[in-house]
């Protein structure tokens, strides 16, 4: 399995509803999807902390291999489910994500016949031309070092069906679909 589907699995997996719930110990402060954007790859963890303010981001790992400090973070997000994850080696960012953070929600009217069209190799502005404005709203998104992928979920409130398109440096990459018509 490539790095870039390692990452894109958990986004993947989370837009199709099996992200946990957020503990009960989990920190009261929390992280906005305007601050994710502005935590940038290459920045310190002192500035992860600084942008997502005092809290919100919990240590979840931290070890030294062959002369590497590796450290992980998880930030509870401000919508609910919602959660941002950081990696950094040697004080420096090189992975991010962000589940649910930016919070939309579907018109629900996305179709079967809609779905057909967005094939593998579209584009995010393709996508969103052929499935109408406020279909597919972003569940979530990754980056590391040149990879980018988001994920969207497009629901059609008629038959509780919905499709899921999962995009790598903006491209159309995997889709999968339940119950359209």
């Amino acid at each position: 399995m490539s790095k870039l589907r390692l990452i894109a699995v958990p986004v993947l997996a989370a837009a199709m509803g099996l992200a946990s719930a957020a503990t009960a110990n989990a920190a009261t402060a929390t992280i906005t999807k305007a601050e994710y954007d502005k935590i940038k790859l290459g920045v310190s963890t002192a500035t992860m902390h600084s942008v997502a303010g005092r809290g919100a981001c919990k240590l979840l790992s931290s070890s030294t291999v062959g002369g590497m400090t590796l450290k992980s973070y998880e930030c509870k997000g401000n919508k609910a489910y919602s959660s941002a994850n950081f990696s950094f080696t040697n004080n420096k960012l090189d992975l991010r994500m962000q589940v649910l953070l930016d919070g939309g929600t579907s018109n629900g009217r996305m179709t079967k016949a809609k779905y057909t069209k967005i094939t593998i190799g579209k584009t995010i502005t393709q996508m969103k031309e052929i499935a109408g404005t406020g279909t597919c709203v972003r569940t979530g998104q990754s980056e590391m070092k040149g990879y980018r992928t988001s994920t969207y979920e497009c629901e059609q409130a008629s038959t509780g069906g919905s499709a899921i398109f999962l995009f790598e440096n903006g491209k159309l990459d995997m889709r999968s679909q339940y119950g359209l018509r």
